[in-house]
């Protein structure tokens, strides 16, 4: 069954975004002083005490869109009107009643009994005589709280478990909307077509869609039921390259396109089939590669290249030969605006997952190995040449393999890629990652002169393999170094 939903509807710049990050209890959608920043529907759930229910943030109503997007804005406000079980229309107490929230009273009059009027930015004390003047919007009586300072969100919570009960003693129901569902993540650069084939996905707009690029600022989760099967989509905002983002709402969509593919259990690594391969592409795919996301090569507007007269398995000899980190990954040629194969995309984030999910028993593992070191023994680093001794599997999603060998500093750097390389062909591993760690076992000989027991053998590029930043520049709270942090 699902849960009730509320709404946050207003004009720009009043703090919905801010109200719904405190209520979620996280920063899910991006804050800015720039007006217009929310374009789609962001669902989140809220779990508080006794309640549970999904939070919808919107667009601002009324806003002037330098991408020409106001209509498409307003249908997604429109809809979220349409579905929610309540809603929320905020102000600002700073600003009083402006033009913009008469517009919106009038509309949401219509929809009285299951509107609450609510007035942010009420910082102190001095400011609450101040929220009665909105009484003449005819929404019925205002609520006071601050984003900002955490005030008045106990009376906010008390009065919504009044006003919607159906909110209340549900927390103990067997999970999260979200919890028990495939989580398929659309990475790619701007303009790609990573909200089409989202909205493909579902039937309808669910995500807007433009020629402008960078539409999508946040990262949208999208639940879809297909047949038995439940999935999760979350559609990012298109990346492009450090240097070229000028505003620090770029910034925060880039980190939240990284946040989503972490939390994605596949991902969709979307290219433009008419464009050339970039830099932006390639750091993607070495940034899922490194996270260890199972990853498929999806090439959109395919239909547009094969009318140029392109040849489909000299494009893919092609694309491997300049993506060496995801050759062995699946690829997908699409069209989102005829649907051609999208469909496909659920049944393969299917195998994918089943794949990463596969064990190799130890007896099996240990015989692979023993072939893989007879027929090429690691290069002598050390003094002494490095012996395998066994090998297990510790975890998978994914695979993860340790192998125990006399001294860690003596394994030869490219090895680990070779052992991929020889179990990748001989198991059920064949389309996904793989991690290769070495350990070292205890040994009376060595006098316990290995100072690394443990390690990936990786290179410096995998150790700062982030979209944004290397993981050395940001501080404790994740922010950006230097005088200035980064604002959630």
């Amino acid at each position: 069954m699902p849960l009730p939903a509320v709404a946050i509807i207003g004009r720009p710049n009043v703090g919905k975004s801010s109200l719904f990050n405190r209520l979620v209890g996280r920063p899910v959608a991006i804050v800015d002083p720039t007006a217009g920043v929310t374009r789609d529907r962001i669902y989140h759930e809220v779990r508080r005490e006794d309640m549970r229910f999904d939070l919808v943030d919107t667009g601002g109503i009324g806003i002037v869109d330098h991408a020409k997007l106001e209509a498409d804005v307003e249908r997604q406000i429109e809809r979220a009107i349409a579905v929610a079980d309540h809603i929320l229309f905020l102000c600002d107490v700073r600003d009083g009643i402006t033009p913009l929230d008469q517009d919106i009273a009038a509309i949401l009059r219509n929809h009285r009994e299951r509107v609450s009027l609510v007035i942010n930015k009420v910082d102190h004390d001095n400011l609450e005589y101040d929220i009665h003047q909105f009484l003449r919007l005819g929404v019925g009586e205002p609520l006071s709280v601050s984003a900002e300072q955490v005030r008045g969100f106990g009376d906010l919570l008390d009065h919504l478990r009044e006003v919607l009960p159906s909110i209340v003693d549900n927390v103990d129901e067997s999970a999260s909307a979200f919890a028990d569902r495939l989580r398929i993540c659309f990475a790619g650069r701007r303009n790609v077509g990573k909200s089409s084939l989202t909205n493909a996905l579902l039937g309808e707009d669910r995500v807007i869609v433009a020629d402008h690029p960078g539409t999508t600022r946040d990262a949208v989760d999208i639940t879809l039921d297909y047949g038995d099967d439940r999935f999760l989509l979350i559609d990012t905002a298109g990346l492009r390259k450090k240097r070229q983002l000028h505003q620090d709402l770029e910034f925060y969509a880039a980190c939240r396109t990284e946040r989503g593919i972490r939390r994605a259990d596949v991902v969709f690594l979307v290219l433009d089939a008419t464009d050339e391969l970039g830099s932006v592409d390639k750091k993607l795919a070495h940034f899922c590669e490194v996270e260890g996301k199972p990853t498929a090569v999806i090439i959109n507007k395919w239909d547009l290249a094969e009318a140029e007269g392109a040849n489909l398995a000299d494009y893919e000899k092609w694309l491997r030969d300049r993506l060496p980190g995801l050759r062995f990954a699946p690829m997908l040629t699409t069209c989102a605006l005829s649907g051609l194969r999208v469909r496909q995309l659920l049944d393969l984030a299917k195998e994918l997952h089943h794949e990463a999910g596969q064990r190799i028993a130890t007896a099996d593992l240990n015989r692979l190995l023993e072939a893989a070191v007879a027929r090429r023994r690691p290069r002598r680093v050390g003094p002494s040449p490095t012996k395998c001794y066994y090998a297990t599997q510790a975890e998978s999603m994914p695979p993860t393999f340790i192998v125990f060998v006399n001294r860690t500093d003596w394994v030869e750097p490219g090895y680990s890629r070779y052992l991929e390389n020889y179990l990748r062909e001989r198991t059920v591993l064949k389309r996904v990652p793989m991690r290769i760690i070495f350990k070292s076992r205890d040994s009376q000989y060595h006098d316990n002169k290995d100072q690394r027991t443990r390690t990936r053998a990786v290179n410096r590029a995998d150790r700062s393999a982030g979209l944004i930043l290397p993981k050395g520049s940001r501080n404790k709270h994740g922010q950006r170094g230097g005088k200035r942090g980064g604002r959630n």
